[in-house]
């Protein structure tokens, strides 16, 4: 049995980029599934005292947030270096990580893509005034990703963090029809998460992406 285990929802974009990570090092790992309930319970207090996902488990180390993840996978294994060495390269990749945490996921992942696919999975209907406000939001963030994406990818020419958790974000956004649009309408962005959609990391991950309920 692998001494890693990643705990969450399969839905979560946080939780997918970090198991997209640990395909791409390379890394035999176990993945548990948990349900909301189970976040709300002490047992798993224990693992995260917020109550959030994914948490990383290595042996006796247990870690969460997910950029820590991503890092601590990334230079504590070997596998295929997925951050630039050159400081502001390494720079720009935190930066996409942020942006990725704190305007991809709030908007274009937790009103956008809540709204218009997750909403109808629970028995729900669209609130449109806020799919079209997120939309227009989102409209942004992809303008300033067209614009960044000078490559294949995001930073440089190989692929690194940036491009997981952003490209887990954006996955999401391109699963509505009015993120589909705005994607379409960005030829480089549509490259590139077409790009990265083709990889097996991505493809492993799917399995079950939408059994459920998204992250909260």
């Amino acid at each position: 049995m692998s001494s890693v285990v990643i705990h969450g929802f399969p839905v979560s974009p946080y939780v997918r980029s970090a198991r997209i990570v640990l395909i791409e090092k390379g890394i035999d790992y176990r993945f548990n599934e948990i349900g909301f309930d189970y976040l709300k319970t002490d047992e798993y207090a224990k693992l995260n005292p917020f109550g959030r996902m994914p948490v990383l488990e290595h042996g006796d180390f247990v870690l969460y947030e997910t950029p820590a993840i991503l890092g601590y996978v990334d230079e504590g294994f070997t596998g295929p270096s997925l951050q630039p060495t050159d400081a502001k390269a390494r720079a720009q990749v935190r930066k996409w990580i942020g942006i990725a945490a704190n305007y991809l996921y709030t908007v274009g992942v937790m009103q956008l893509f809540l709204q218009r696919i997750m909403s109808p999975i629970m028995g729900g209907i669209p609130d449109e005034v806020v799919v079209a406000e997120s939309a227009n939001i989102t409209s942004h963030h992809l303008d300033v990703l067209e614009k960044e994406l000078a490559t294949s990818f995001i930073v440089g020419n190989t692929l690194t963090l940036a491009d997981i958790i952003t490209g887990s974000m954006v996955y999401y956004v391109n699963m509505t029809k009015e993120g589909s649009a705005l994607i379409k309408a960005r030829p480089k962005t549509a490259a590139w998460l077409d790009n990265l959609s083709q990889r097996q990391s991505f493809q492993q991950t799917l399995a079950g992406l939408l059994e459920g309920k998204a992250q909260g």
